[in-house]
């Protein structure tokens, strides 16, 4: 998956919004107003997530496209390098994964609003 196929996934959530709200090289995309993926535009092409934190660490280890970025928390939050080194399926669920780990954490009425996705 490259930058801007990343990007067009992201768009195409339910109910995701693209923002900038950091600069004009930084494209965040939320839902219902919180982050669920960062896109430095101005880097090689990268993204950051959200990742369970019992399994994030396993995937640093076993997949090369998964780094510890900078800014976020390393914990919950990884970079995943768009350069092929990961196929379209697994950047998609990653992105997919992210998107629900963030609605999870939205209030309980507010959940209902933004069904999982598959």
């Amino acid at each position: 998956m490259n930058r801007d196929q990343a990007i067009s996934f992201c768009e195409s959530l339910p109910s995701a919004e693209a923002t900038f709200p950091f600069d004009e090289h930084t494209l965040v995309f939320k839902i219902a107003g919180k982050m669920f993926a960062m896109l430095p535009l101005e880097k090689e092409p990268q993204i950051a997530l959200k990742f369970l934190p019992e399994v994030l660490e396993s995937l640093r280890e076993s997949h090369p496209a998964i780094f510890k970025g900078a800014y976020l928390n390393p914990i919950h939050w990884s970079g995943v390098y768009l350069d092929d080194s990961a196929s379209l399926k697994e950047v998609q669920r990653w992105i997919k994964t992210s998107y629900n780990l963030v609605v999870a954490k939205l209030p309980v009425a507010q959940r209902s609003l933004y069904p999982p996705l598959p």
